[in-house]
């Protein structure tokens, strides 16, 4: 016999009615709309990885003539932007608290935007410089504002696959930047690194509009007070009457968690740590700090280089691989988005950090056995074909694994995981930590690989060993309301 409403708790009420509103476009459009910030922040990456190996790039700036110079200035102009957008991500929280999700992703849009104007424009490697630590913050800012706007939009039983839209437009952004650059990479003047930017210009600005077009997030509308605006967004996301049973359950659910949440007082970031709170956090945050470690930003960043060390040696043909490898990720991560509230979270985390962590030791091994460095040229030398071919592979197989698992798991289950009074603050640390971590890797990547060529991916190959056995030790999240992650991490 069918259970009535009534012997129904409020997560199964509305579960049972969103499964039954049919298509919800109204979900998708604002999801995908929003989603755009991921891939402005993914055509970065690719983009920048690109222009860094352009020799028009290299002779607009006389600080590069040196190469031992344009090493350390290669790893700075990376790293200052992803110290930006640390920052960005670290303030986000009170940001996003303060003028709301939708808001936050309209102020990162146009701060990313001028950043990237400094860029197009600058004659100085200062002003250069300058464009990559505005943009930085920008992107820091979006990186937390879009998954937060998406998982408060979301309906339990897809909300892994709306906050894995941001991951699969940033791995499409990667794969239009690396393909941009590599049509770009032809033209012999300063536009063929300019171009890619005055592109990501245009983007940007047209992201930062639209948004303005979306609906508030029912839960920060609720939390400001603003219950009748907030009962109306839940209606038009569920394509539901306000009498209709589910819009019912998710209001008063989200209304009862709110006013329980303030009456605890003054919201700060050390409740992050309080009893309440602590397992989710130190979960969120290794789950951050790990993703970096996964050794991801070695590869999205210094992709080419890596190719060309592996017996790739024309510039554009190591673009093109990199390409490549993204349009591998786009695909896991569209696959990624089918299963993930299938299969859960963890399977995922899992199943990555196994496949990764092979990967990588094969890589290491590789280029341990069958590479030198050239005493004349210093260039990398790759004494066997077949060596090369599996270094390749195995990128190409990392890249995908990480897409498939870690790239959209890693923002889904930490944007879900914490309760509305610390959930943009704890969003904010989180990502805040992925970009602080994320310096320490491209930072040190060219020193790395300037001095070992098989240390580095052992190193990676052993973080996802760890991380391997971590992760067993974590609850799974699919199919819970968001209000209803306090009774999984209760102790």
């Amino acid at each position: 016999m069918t259970e009535s409403i009534e012997t129904l708790k409020p997560t199964e009420v509305i579960l049972n009615s969103v499964k039954n509103k049919g298509m919800r476009k109204s979900v998708y459009i604002a999801a995908t709309m929003a989603a755009v910030g991921g891939f402005v922040c993914g055509y970065d990456t690719g983009a920048v990885s690109g222009i860094l190996v352009m020799p028009t790039f290299q002779a607009s700036f006389p600080e590069f003539e040196d190469e031992t110079q344009f090493v350390y200035l290669e790893g700075l102009l990376v790293a200052f932007m992803l110290m930006t957008a640390a920052l960005g991500a670290f303030l986000s929280g009170p940001i996003c608290d303060k003028i709301g999700r939708k808001r936050s992703i309209i102020l990162g849009s146009y701060i990313f935007a001028l950043g990237i104007l400094f860029e197009i424009i600058g004659f100085k490697f200062g002003l250069l410089l300058t464009g990559r630590l505005v943009a930085g913050f920008g992107n820091g800012l979006m990186t937390n504002a879009v998954p937060l706007y998406h998982s408060e939009i979301a309906p339990p039983d897809i909300r892994g696959r709306l906050v894995s839209l941001f991951t699969l437009m940033s791995t499409f952004g990667q794969v239009v930047g690396y393909f941009v650059t590599f049509g770009t990479s032809y033209v012999d003047n300063a536009w063929g690194w300019r171009g890619p930017w005055l592109i990501q210009l245009v983007v940007c600005v047209i992201l930062g509009t639209s948004v303005f077009f979306l609906p508030y997030s029912p839960r920060w509308l609720i939390d400001q007070g603003r219950e009748g605006e907030g009962l109306a967004v839940i209606c038009e996301l569920q394509e539901a009457p306000a009498d209709d049973p589910g819009v019912k359950a998710e209001y008063n659910e989200i209304k009862a968690e709110l006013d329980l949440e303030k009456s605890m007082g003054k919201r700060t970031y050390t409740e992050l740590f309080s009893k309440a709170n602590r397992k989710r956090t130190y979960i969120a945050f290794f789950i951050a700090i790990a993703t970096s470690f996964t050794g991801i930003d070695a590869i999205l960043y210094y992709g080419p280089s890596i190719f060309m060390d592996a017996g790739l040696n024309d510039v554009s043909s190591s673009i093109a691989a990199t390409g490549a490898t993204g349009i591998v990720s786009l695909i896991a991560s569209f696959v990624s988005l089918l299963i993930i509230d299938k299969l859960g979270r963890k399977f995922l985390f899992i199943l990555g950090s196994v496949v990764m962590g092979i990967s990588m030791f094969i890589t290491g091994a590789m280029f341990q056995v069958y590479a030198y460095i050239d005493a004349d040229s210093g260039s990398v030398v790759m004494t066997n074909i077949y060596a090369r071919n599996a270094i390749m592979a195995f990128i190409f197989i990392f890249m995908a694994a990480f897409s498939l698992t870690w790239g959209v798991a890693s923002y889904v289950y930490p944007a879900e995981i914490f309760n509305m009074r610390c959930r943009a603050k704890g969003l904010g640390l989180t990502y805040g930590l992925n970009w602080a971590f994320s310096i320490l890797i491209t930072y040190v990547m060219p020193l790395f690989m300037a001095t070992t060529l098989s240390g580095s991916y052992f190193f990676f190959g052993a973080c996802c060993a760890v991380m391997t056995v971590v992760i067993f030790f974590i609850p799974e999240t699919r199919n819970r309301t968001l209000e209803s992650m306090e009774e999984i991490f209760h102790e």
